[in-house]
This record gives C-alpha cells, structure tokens and sequence, in this order.
C-alpha cells in the first residue's frame, strides 16, 4: 500500500504538468478563435456585401490549402512511430514529414489557385492575390505541422509557441494592414507578413529544426499512406468553407457573403464542444480499462447530456444576442440580418455531433481508427448527396440545412457500426435538450430580429 501511494505521488507532478498544457491548448485555441471571430465581425461591418463575399471565397481558398498541404501526414508519422522510437531515426522521419508537407503544399496551392482563376468569374481576383491567400494558407499549415510533430515529442512549450503565436502575428498584421488600407488583399497580404516575419523568427530562434529529408525512404512511406487522409480533408473541406464555393457557384456573392458570416459565427459551436471533449476523452481513455462498459456509459451519459445544456445555453446565448448587436451596429450589418432559421440549422448541426464525438472515443481507445475513417468516408458522400439534393429542394436555405443533415447523418453512421462491436447506447438526451434550447432561442431571436 506505501509503495502504491509513493508511487501515485510520484506521478503527480507529471499529471499536472499535463493537465496544465491541456487547457493551455484550450485557451489558446479560444483566444484564436475568439479574436479571429471578431475580426471576421468587424471585416462584415467594414466591407460592402461583395468586398465580404470575396474575403469569404479567399478565405476558405486559404483553409483548402492549410487543410490539403498537411492531409495525412500526421496520421503517416504516429503509425510509424513504433519503429523509431526515439533518436535520429525519428528525427529523420520528422524531416521526411516536412519534405512531403511542401510536396502537398505546392500541388495544393497550384490546384487551387488555377481552379479558383478557371471556375469563379463573379469575384475574379488578380494572380498576385490568389498568391498572397497561398502564401497565407501555406505558412499556416507549416506552423500547424510543426506544432504537432513537435507535441509527439511532447515539446509542448514549443508546440503552443508554434500553434499560437505565428497565428497571432498573422492577425494582428491582418488587422493592420486592412485598418490602413481598406481592402481584402490588403488584409490577407498583412497576415501573410505577420507569418512570415514569425517564421524567420523561430527559424532564428532554432524553432523548429527538423529540416528537410535528404533520403526518400520515409518520404515514399508517408505518400503511400496519405491518400485516403486526403479525400478525407476534401470532404470535410467541401462540408466547411469549402462549401462557400457551392454557394458562390449556385447563387450570388449575396448568399456568399450571409453563408461566410453565419458559417463564421457559428464556429462558436466547435471551440465549446472541443474544449469539453478535450477536458472528458482523457477520462474516458482511463475509465475504459477500470468499469465495465455499463459503467462508462453511465459516466458518458451524464457528461454528454451537460455537453448538451452547455451547448444549448452557449448558442441559444449567441443566437439572442446577435440581432441586438447588430441593430446597436447599425446599417452595415443590415444585409446579415434575419438569418435565424439559417443559424439554427448551423448550431443545430453540432448539437446532433454529439453522438459521434461519443463514439468516436471508442473507436480510438481500441485502435480501430481505419474502421473509423472509413465511416467517415461513407457518411460524408451520404451527406454531400443529402446536401446536394437539399440546395436543389430548398434553394439557399438548403446549404444550412445541408450541414446539419451531413452531421446527423454521420452520428447515426458511427453508432449504427458501433453498437455492432460495443454495447454502447444512444446517448439522445444531450443532443435532444440542445436543439430543443436552440429552436426555443431561434424563435426569440427572431422575433427580435423582426422588431422595429
């Protein structure tokens, strides 16, 4: 009994170390989001509706490229891991990482670029701007990619300075330079600046140094196994921003613009379910190996179901404010107005998410990722089918009413295959209380909206 207790103490201070940098990710996954947001807030109120639906369209160019030019290579490196466990040999897998990151981030940005110069004439952007959105896409995804290969080494210092501080800069140099001079590329070549000038900094500070592969072993290894990651990244793309592509190319640069700035605001809904999810998956890795599965469960339901109140008193909180911060505004966030059902429908879609962030715990715990990703890959078609026969049936109220199918379709996917291997439970009551929350706020909201 005195060793065990020795041996707990013993680990206490390892265990707070992790839970500190655990919420030090949450916070600063916040403090990005929430300034990001409200720069997108002050972007919508300072531009003309097609200045924003130009801004939305690069945007989500940006997010294409960051999301394309890293597809999988994290994945490729942690199932490689166990043959290098430490030393040069994971070193070089690192830097075999890094020199396939700017083999995607090149074919991505080519792709993309020329494919928004060939299918968008609404908005057409000058080739110097579609170059500093690369720019901004590519810098972006090498920080994220160093941050993560340096927390597999659990660096986690350098992994928050790198995760958090190039992202900053870029904001802040965004918002400088569209302050000064008004105009999209200008913000975009801002933030490319503030990037830039954080990569020579770390590179002068000797963070990261993982270099470049000089050998192409590792580098065919991790290509070999990226393919399915990258049709994963286009799905979940296209059901995102990616999605204001579809709309651009279906309606107008008006619905470009009111799906930027809902889509944007609703983002709200993610950061609040991840830092709740990153706070309770550790648990539920432990508790998997101590209780029976009734027992987690048990611990689950109660969790998701205050999972679900959160969500439905954070968003119904946002959806009823919202058309009192934009009457106080003024006129220039007129066009955004009396977007109550649209907004529900967006919130709504991470209430129903529930279920698969549940499940999907499962699934990691027993390492069964591939059975995982290929329900990813099957839902996600079902979605886009569901969302594509929506926009036809609906018109532009079918876009938002697209998403929230996708992510219904995609919890009923993985608890129908799960509950085939574990004896889990449909956990509906969180779910159920914040959609019910939500459409109760929504109707405020809009009788709010509607007020003279």
């Amino acid at each position: 009994m005195k060793e065990r207790a020795r041996t707990a103490l013993l680990r206490l201070p390892a265990l707070n170390s992790r839970a500190v940098f655990a919420i030090a990710y949450a916070g600063s996954a916040g403090v990005q989001k929430g300034l990001g947001l409200l720069l997108f807030l002050w972007l919508a109120h300072s531009l003309p509706v097609d200045a924003y639906a130009q801004f939305g369209l690069f945007y989500a160019l940006q997010t294409g490229i960051t999301a394309f030019a890293i597809a999988g290579i994290i994945e490729s490196v942690v199932g490689m891991l166990k043959d290098r466990p430490s030393g040069e040999a994971r070193t070089s897998l690192f830097s075999a990482a890094n020199t396939v990151f700017v083999l995607l981030a090149v074919l991505s940005t080519a792709l993309t670029v020329l494919g928004y110069r060939l299918i968008v004439s609404s908005t057409p952007a000058s080739w110097t701007e579609l170059l500093l959105v690369a720019a901004t896409g590519i810098i972006t995804a090498f920080f994220t990619l160093q941050a993560l290969l340096t927390r597999l080494e659990e660096k986690h210092l350098a992994s928050l300075c790198l995760n958090s501080l190039p992202a900053l800069a870029g904001l802040l140099a965004g918002f400088l330079a569209f302050a000064a001079m008004r105009t999209v590329p200008a913000f975009f070549a801002g933030t490319a600046l503030g990037l830039l000038l954080s990569l020579l900094a770390l590179a002068w500070k000797k963070v990261p140094s993982y270099g470049f592969a000089r050998r192409s072993g590792d580098v065919r290894l991790i290509l070999a196994r990226i393919a399915p990651f990258i049709l994963i990244v286009l799905l979940g793309w296209l059901s995102g921003y990616g999605n204001t592509y579809l709309v651009q190319y279906f309606f107008n640069p008006n619905d470009v613009a009111r799906f930027t700035f809902a889509y944007s605001i609703s983002s709200i809904m993610q950061l609040v379910a991840t830092s709740l999810n990153q706070v309770w998956s550790p648990r539920f890795f432990q508790l998997v190996h101590e209780l029976t599965i009734s027992e987690v469960e048990a611990r689950n339901q109660h969790f998701y179901r205050l999972q679900g109140l959160a969500l439905g008193l954070f968003g119904g909180a946002v959806l009823v404010i919202l058309p009192l911060l934009m009457q106080a505004v003024g006129p220039s966030l007129r066009p955004y107005q009396h977007l109550e059902l649209e907004m529900f429908f967006l919130f709504a879609a991470y209430a129903v998410s529930i279920p698969w962030w549940h499940i999907q715990n499962y699934y990691l715990v027993h390492g069964k990722g591939h059975q995982l990703m290929n329900i990813t890959l099957a839902t996600s078609v079902a979605g886009l089918i569901a969302w594509a026969g929506l926009m036809a049936t609906l018109g532009v109220l079918g876009v938002y009413a697209g998403f929230f199918a996708m992510m219904l379709l995609r919890s009923i996917g993985v608890f129908l295959h799960a509950r085939q291997l574990w004896q889990v439970r449909l956990l509906w009551q969180g779910p159920a209380l914040a959609t019910l929350m939500l459409g109760c706020c929504t109707l405020i909201a809009s009788q709010l909206g509607h007020a003279p």
